[in-house]
This record gives structure tokens, sequence and C-alpha cells, in this order.
């Protein structure tokens, strides 16, 4: 039975596939389903580690607020730090109540040493550190002490100085070693159920449900093969966490207790009778908040009873005798659910991982089922590894956009315009670049302008990793941009080409959607991976991945029919014309200004104000993505429907304007719906506009292609310049304000709606 276009009964395509495609498959989804179990282990890892170093410093960081306490009473009765004894009286005792402990330094506004006990200077830039931070600052690293610090304040809350804690990382070392080895050995049995599991799926999808197709059967199987070996991992890391985390919550609440009793003892010290003491149950309350996994407080002795307590399952139980009044105590109850919570937080992150490990399954599965997608067979084979190679170099790119903002802040000599310069710069090269890519595709043949593009972009990301500064960096960026440009136009004239007649609709379907595929998962996946684990990991990510997209591409062994070249067309009698020059500069360059100084330079940016992490940020560009791909069916069917072109274009500008005016209001509310309607906006307004300005033809739409870089290139060093003046709120209303009062122009002129 021979293929069609209107994709032929599965039960006709099923005998097709020979062992060995059901072995490349079987081979694909074990790999998939490893890469992203293997992710989840590494995520598992940073939270139980993340949580044992937290716990730790949280717990030093009690004995920095008796230094701070102790500090402020000091300075109420007009003592500077130097003149603060009682900080020297109560180090020792400090380093009695805790023997991990090994140094604490106290030092003043200008990092000079007030109070020290134990050996040693404050270790270069911790000092620092410490004094540039309002809350607790903690610093780990691999074989070397754990540093805790606190700055302190006085009366005027003027920084007057800071605390430093050397605290021993022995044993937190060792437990942080046993967590390692128990997951890893939880992902290996997993890993083994998976390939147990994987020859009785992939039997079952090919001989159950026939009416459906055999890629819908394949990818069910593949979202049950995720979910439950990811159920698996997760439920074998509850007990594992539940056992290291005990002695470090335990200890905290220790030292909870001996602070609590402390003041305790202190109050009665001074004559206050235990029975009327006053301000217990407020100071529980107080000090309760201020530690989530700490469910309860009680003081219990004679003619007193008092109690802080929050909702949840209790855990151990800390007791603390008090030394000023016999037969009372203070009892610490930590959460027994704190642990689950944690898992619980990783929920989405793990949601995200195996999606996307389903996506890059269904694009590769894509490539082996290729000879059931377009006619002829030839063209069939060579798009579906077309797609897989444009897919994979796409989201290499994508993988950035989350933090990269933030990855140019911490290098830039300072903030506002020297953000968004490198931005700029890439949006830059990508324009200068792309009207040659074509060019070179013709001349030297798709596969040769796409291996070039690949290799610059990896080289590029390469460069971004191995780091030299804030000018180096602009000039990877550059680089990155000049690999993206030649490789995707590249690829985009091979599928216009080697598309049999009456394809190319559906060819150029494919690679649109190979490019908002790859930009939904790539910025969720990208931010993630950059807040757990460093932008190195994504830039070395990145670099592999544009190097898979030029193996999977030299795989293709018939890369088609090479081009015709085709003289250029003259582009400035076309830009004379008043409604191809009036929409570029009204609709097109404002939205991908909107889209680049906003989207791309101010909401990264914005969320790291509200204290929001980069993978906060990556599931924000999602959204955009997703509502743009949403939208953009409707705005092209509304456009060849009813012919409102114009229409479609105004109201997509207006959305778009009117989203940033909801700048205006405070919170970071205002950034979600600022990215809805950039991406409700875009999706309506895109392919309409596209068809306004094809009407007069290929040069035309070279010029519009042209209008949208300088807009790109424009909106980041625009928002950079209003960031530092008018905060974020301001800088997104000012961009929503350029958009209305260009799309108010465009709306206002002469044009008229051709009919449909």
């Amino acid at each position: 039975m021979s293929p069609s276009a209107s994709q032929p009964p599965l039960p006709a395509a099923a005998p097709r596939l020979t062992l060995a495609r059901w072995l490349r498959i079987g081979l694909l989804l074990f790999v998939a389903q490893a890469l992203a179990l293997g992710l989840q282990a590494l995520l598992l890892i940073h939270k139980e580690g993340e949580l044992l170093t937290g716990l730790t410093a949280s717990r030093i960081g009690i004995a920095a607020d008796e230094i701070r306490a102790t500090f402020t009473r000091s300075a109420a009765n007009g003592l500077t730090l130097a003149e603060a004894r009682g900080i020297a009286r109560l180090l020792p005792r400090l380093v009695a109540d805790d023997a991990d402990i090994t140094a604490i330094h106290v030092f003043d506004s200008h990092r000079q040493l007030r109070f020290a006990l134990g050996p040693g200077e404050p270790p270069a830039g911790a000092a620092d550190a410490v004094l540039h931070r309002t809350s607790l600052w903690s610093h780990c690293a691999p074989g070397e002490p754990l540093l805790v610090g606190q700055s302190l304040r006085d009366a005027e809350d003027q920084l007057a100085g800071g605390v430093l804690f050397t605290v021993r990382s022995d044993a937190l070392e060792a437990r942080l070693k046993a967590g390692r080895d128990a997951t890893f050995l939880r992902l290996g049995l997993t890993l083994a159920g998976v390939a147990l599991a994987l020859p009785l799926l992939l039997a079952a999808a090919a001989h159950l449900g026939r009416r459906i197709a055999l890629r819908v059967r394949l990818l069910a199987a593949a979202l049950l093969l995720a979910c439950a070996s990811s159920l698996t991992l997760s439920l074998q890391a509850l007990p594992g966490f539940s056992e290291q985390l005990a002695p470090a919550l335990d200890a905290k609440a220790a030292a909870l207790g001996r602070l609590l009793a402390g003041r305790i003892d202190n109050a009665v010290d001074l004559g206050i009778p235990f029975e009327h003491l006053a301000g217990v149950g407020d100071y529980f309350d107080d000090t309760l908040a201020r530690h989530p996994e700490i469910l309860a407080f009680h003081l219990e002795g004679p003619g007193r009873s008092d109690t802080a307590r929050r909702p949840g399952e209790a855990g151990s139980e800390v007791v603390t005798p008090l030394g000023a009044q016999p037969g009372a105590q203070v009892r610490v109850v930590t959460d027994g659910d704190v642990v689950a919570r944690e898992l619980r937080s990783l929920t989405l992150d793990l949601a995200i991982v195996f999606v996307v490990a389903v996506v890059l399954f269904n694009e590769a599965l894509g490539a082996i089922l290729a000879g059931d997608e377009l006619a002829p067979a030839a063209s069939r084979a060579r798009l579906g590894l077309a797609r897989l190679s444009v897919f994979l170099l796409i989201l290499s790119e994508e993988l950035t956009r989350a933090f990269l903002p933030l990855h140019i802040a911490s290098l830039a000599p300072a903030d506002g315009a020297a953000i968004g310069l490198p931005i700029s710069a890439y949006m830059l090269s990508f324009a200068l670049f792309t009207p040659f890519a074509g060019r070179w595709a013709e001349r030297y043949g798709v596969a040769r302008t796409f291996a070039a593009g690949a290799l610059l972009s990896a080289a590029g990301f390469g460069w971004a990793m191995a780091g030299g500064g804030y000018w180096a960096f602009v000039a990877a960026r550059c680089l990155c941009a000049a690999g993206y440009a030649v490789g995707t136009m590249a690829m985009q004239q091979h599928f216009l080409n080697a598309a049999a007649a009456g394809e190319r609709t559906r060819a150029l379907a494919l690679y649109v959607g190979a490019l908002q595929t790859a930009a939904i998962c790539g910025s969720a996946i990208g931010g993630l991976i950059a807040e757990r684990f460093g932008a190195a990991v994504v830039f070395a990510g990145a670099a592999v991945l544009g190097v898979l997209a030029l193996a999977v591409q030299r795989a293709d062994a018939s890369p088609g029919p090479a081009a015709t070249p085709r003289p250029s067309a003259p582009l400035l009698p076309v830009l004379a014309r008043p409604r191809v020059w009036l929409p570029l500069l009204t609709a097109a360059l404002p939205a991908k200004l909107a889209l680049a100084g906003f989207l791309f330079y101010l909401v990264p940016l914005a969320l790291r104000q509200e204290g929001y992490g980069s993978g906060a940020t990556g599931r924000a560009l999602m959204l955009y993505f997703l509502l743009a791909a949403l939208a953009n069916p409707l705005g092209s069917w509304l456009s060849d429907r009813y012919g409102w072109n114009r229409r479609l274009v105004v109201v997509g500008g207006l959305i778009i304007g009117a989203g940033g005016l909801a700048g205006l209001m405070p919170g970071p509310g205002a950034l979600v719906v600022g990215i809805a309607t950039l991406g409700i906006g875009t999706g309506l307004g895109a392919a309409a506009l596209q068809s306004m300005i094809g009407r007069d033809g290929p040069p035309a739409l070279v010029l519009l292609r042209t209008g949208e870089r300088l807009g790109a290139v424009a909106g980041p060093l625009f928002a950079g310049s209003l960031f530092g003046l008018l905060a974020y709120g301001g800088t997104m209303a000012a961009i929503g304000a350029v958009v209305l009062t260009a799309i108010l122009v465009f709306a206002l002129s002469n044009g008229k709606e051709p009919a449909p």
C-alpha cells in the first residue's frame, strides 16, 4: 500500500517497521528516559544538598542572631561595635554549644577585626560578601569549611560590621556523599526496571489499539514509562532523604531550644518570676515564623504553659531544661513533612524535565518514522532528519533565554544599557548574517552551510562557557548569532527545496513546528538547569546540542536538490511604497522592540528583583511561547478566511501595548499580564502582518525581516536605558506606550482592508 499525504490508516503502516527500526525506537526511548531520569537524580541530589547545607547554615545563623541581639542592646546604649564587650564574653559559649564551630570573627564596616575566637583570619572576600548581604550568607565549597555570616546594624539601621563563622564540614560532606551514592544506586535500579519494561511496552504499542496512529501509541508508551519511572525514583528517595536530614533537623532544633531556654533563663536571673514572664508567646510565634522546618515550641513549668504551633505532622522532639527554673523545660518539635514538602516543590521542575524528554523522543521518532509524513519517499526521509537537526540547533539557543540577562549582569561593568548591549549585538549579528545565509546555501550547498552554522554556534557557546569577561562574552554571543542565522536560514531553504511540489506548505509547517517546540521547551529547561547548576553547564549543553545537530544533519546521505540561484530583486522601490514602509515602522519594528526589550531583557531582571530565579523565568517565557503558538493558528485562519490582515495587526498591537501599560500596576502580576498579552498579540498579528506585506512580493518580506531585526536590536538598548531610571514597571509601561502610539498611527492611516 503506497503512502499518501492523507496519512494511511496505521494497520497498513505497522508492518513496514522492521526489527532494526523497532530496536532503534527502543534504544531511542531508553536514552530519552535515561537522560530524564539522570537529570531528575541530579535535581534530587541538588535538593538534598541544598537542604542539608541550608539546615546547617540556619543552625549557625541562630548563633549569629545571638551576636546580633547582643550588639543591638549595646548599640541602644550608645556603644559602638568595638565597645560591645558583651560579644567577646558570648563567643566562648557559642563555640562550646556547637562543636562544629571552629572560629568566629567579628569585624566592623571597614573589615577591621574587632573580636575573634579561633585560629586564622576571615577568608579573603568572605567579609565583603557578608557586609553586602542583609540576610544570612553562607558558602560551602568541596573540601573546605562551611562559612556562615551575618551583617550587624546599629540602632539607626546603619551598617556597623559583620560576623563570620567557620564551621567544620566533615559530617556535612559525609552526609552529602552518602546521599549521592544512594541516589545513584536508586537511579541504576530504576533504569534496570525501565530496560525490563521497555520491550513489553513496545510490544503493546505494536499490537494494541491499531486504529490509533503508531506514533501516538509510541508517545503514549513514552509518557507512561516517564511517569512510572519518575514516580518510582521519587518515592525511593523519600525515606533516604528523611534519614539523611533527621540529624541536621535535630541539631537545629537543639540549637533553637538552647536559644529559647537561654533567653528565658536571662529573664529569670534578672528577678522576673517564671510564672509572670510576659511576651513569651509572641516571641515563640516570631521565632517559629523564621524557621519553617520547626512545627512547634512548648514552654512547660510550674505555674505556666506556653505553646506556638503551626499545622502539620509532628516529627522528632528535642527537650532543653531551663537552668534558672527547676522543673521547667522548652520542647522543640520538628516538622515531619519537611522532606515530602521539599520533594513536592520539585514537582513542576520534574514535569518540565519529562515533558522535554518526551518532546525530544517525539522529534527523534519523527526522523525514524519520516517515511509516513510526506511524499515522495526521498523527500520524507530528508525532511525527517532535517527537522531533528534544526530542532536541536534552535534548542541550543533557546536554552539560554531565561537566564542570559542575569548572567550578563554578573559580567557587565554597569547596569542598564550595558546589560542590553550583548543582546542587541546578538540581534544585530543575526540580522547581518541572515541575508547572506540563503545565498551561501545556494552556492555551497545546504549541508556545508548548515555545518558552518552549527560549528559557529557550538564554538560561540564554548567561548561563553570558558569566560573571559564582558567583551569576550559579547563576541561569543555574536558568534552564536552568526551560527544560528546561517544554520536556520540554510535549513529553511532546504525544507522548501527538498519537498515535492504541492507539499511545500506542509514542509514549512514542519520547520515552523520545530522552531516553536524548541522555543517552548528550551527556555523552561534552560532556566531550570541554570538555577540549579549554573550558567556554564547550560552553555556546555548548548554546545553539545550544536554538535549533535551537525551529526544528525550529516547522517542525511541525500541532502536534497540544490537551489537554483536567483537574482536579488531591488529593495528600494518596494521600500518607497507607503503600504510597505508604514506597517514596517508602526507594526513590525515596535512588536519586535517589545519582544526583545520586554521579554528577553526586562522580564528576567524584573523577576530577579521580585526574588524569583531563572527557573521561574524559564516558565514565564514558556507561557509566552505557548500562547503565541496557540493564538497563531487563529490569527492565520481569520486572515485567510476573512482577509482581516489590517484589523488583526491593529488588534494584536493594541493587546501588546495595553499589556505593557500593566506595568503601572504594582507587583509581579503585571509581568504575567505583559507576557500573556505579548504572546496573544504576537500570535494574532504575526501571520496577518506577513500576509499583508507579502502582497508586494519577496523583496517586501526581506524588508519585513530587516525591520523586525532592527526592532530586536533597539529593544534591549531602549529598555536598558530606562530600567535604571523608571524601575521595571515604568520601563514596561514605556515600552507599551511606544507600541500603542505606533499602532494607533498605523490604524489611523489611510490604508484599506483588501477583499478576502
